[in-house]
């Protein structure tokens, strides 16, 4: 029910009142509109406010989203929940000019900021603050830390940070961006994706216009990467098998690391599991040191989860945060994905999370899902982005027999199936399943990356 439409004069009033509360964001607030009535009831609760600049939107939902709302509730007598939507089509405001030289200085640092971050290329939300440390990413969080306090170490350069989909790494790379920023404003920071990185290289490569304009292309793209300070690169494991970049990747990484700048690669498996990465730039890699993250435990992904939705200003119980961490165990990305949807059914209900609507809203009795040897085979060769039908083939290739070996040994742990009935299944000899499924047992004893791939195997089967 509307109660009063909003008009021009009442809505700059509110920004006003806002600038005054908090004035370090007065430069964004500007940017604002509403789309919804200032004064105006919804059945969801929701006030929308638009913005054309997406960093105004990061920067005033992470840090100022509470003060909006505590402000709009005592301007219109309304409690709503204030919630921001990206409008690039709004035309650009001026910004208010500040009264006071302390508001010029901030708008000149948050003018700085925005330009930095749009170089860069880092998402606000991913900082050290809203990264919930555990024994499971402890040397990954201590050693980003550090780096941010100091980059250039050698003994820190490069980090490399490897794990699963989903458990951090890219959350924890940019934290040092941003953490950096903070500490060493003159620095200059690139955060890209090796794909990225990849695409890029292939345009500069595509001239064909003469020798010069190659190589001024060639130039344009080797500054991108080479006249900078830190260096951000993300799922490096893209470049398995892409002679070209990995070349690239070679030389900007001995030009940085010559020059005494920081490295940072992430990738979604261990240096010891890549296979089509010549030595000479895995030995590149291990340089520094090789910091992994594992999936957080219990008590770990409930105190992610509950300050996920003390930040979405939904919270919740403690008992619905450990429900949802066990759950949604594997990736955290899934479980906060599990929160948003739970929460925004919540919100549309007008309720809170309970855990009876919460198994309700996420079909939780029905999650559970019985394993089979297909189900083993997909989500291997899957894992290892190869064919099903080239695991129970005789093809020799190094990749797919190491997927093969993977295969065996899940099959006979989780269906616990005898050696006859695993050659039926892999078409094999029995005496070759033998000694394929002995050999890897004693293997994963001796070798924690090859438990880290069992593991992360073995969850993707679980979540079906």
């Amino acid at each position: 029910m509307a109660i009063q439409t909003t008009d021009t004069k009442s809505w700059d009033e509110f920004i006003q009142i806002l600038n005054n509360r908090i004035s370090f964001a007065s430069p964004w607030l500007s940017t604002l509109e509403p789309v919804t009535g200032l004064y105006e009831e919804t059945d969801n609760g929701i006030f929308l406010i638009k913005s054309n600049q997406n960093f105004a939107i990061q920067f005033l939902q992470t840090k100022h989203n509470k003060d909006i709302e505590n402000a709009l509730e005592e301007y219109t007598g309304l409690k709503r929940a204030v919630r921001f939507k990206l409008d690039e089509t709004l035309k650009p405001k001026k910004m208010p000019k500040p009264k006071e030289k302390e508001h010029i200085e901030t708008a000149k640092k948050m003018e700085n900021l925005a330009q930095m971050h749009s170089f860069c290329g880092l998402n606000l939300k991913y900082t050290f603050e809203n990264f919930i440390e555990g024994q499971n990413s402890r040397l990954a969080y201590q050693v980003a830390r550090m780096i941010a306090e100091n980059p250039g170490q050698k003994k820190f350069n490069p980090l490399f940070i490897s794990g699963s989909v989903g458990l951090g790494k890219t959350h924890l790379m940019q934290a040092i961006g941003h953490k950096i920023l903070r500490n060493f404003p003159n620095l200059k920071i690139r955060y890209t994706k090796a794909e990225e990185f990849g695409n890029k290289l292939i345009e500069a490569l595509n001239s064909n216009k003469s020798m010069v304009d190659l190589n001024e292309k060639m130039k344009k793209f080797r500054d991108m990467y080479r006249n900078i300070d830190v260096l951000l690169i993300d799922d490096i494991q893209w470049i398995e098998g892409k002679k070209r970049t990995q070349d690239e990747i070679f030389n900007t990484f001995d030009a940085l690391h010559q020059a005494g700048k920081q490295v940072v690669f992430a990738s979604d498996r261990p240096l010891s599991a890549f296979e089509l990465i010549p030595d000479r730039i895995k030995s590149r890699f291990k340089w520094g040191i090789e910091a992994g993250i594992t999936i957080p435990d219990l008590e770990t992904r409930t105190k992610i989860i509950s300050h996920h939705a003390k930040l979405s200003n939904f919270p919740i119980s403690d008992v619905v945060a450990e429900l949802l961490a066990k759950e949604f165990s594997t990736n955290i990305r899934e479980l906060e994905g599990a929160y948003n949807k739970a929460s925004t059914m919540a919100s549309l209900d007008n309720t809170e999370l309970t855990v009876e609507n919460i198994k309700e809203y996420l079909n939780l009795n029905d999650k559970k899902k019985k394993i089979t040897v297909n189900n083993i085979l997909d989500t291997v060769a899957k894992y290892f982005s190869i064919e099903k039908e080239d695991i129970l083939s005789n093809a020799r290739g190094k990749e797919i027999v190491n997927a093969r070996k993977y295969a065996i040994y899940l099959t006979r742990e989780l269906l616990e199936l005898s050696y006859p009935n695993l050659a039926i299944e892999f078409k094999k000899n029995h005496t070759t399943i033998m000694y394929q499924y002995d050999k890897m047992k004693k293997d994963i004893k001796t070798s924690k990356a090859m438990q880290i791939v069992v593991d992360e195997i073995k969850d993707l089967i679980n979540r079906g």
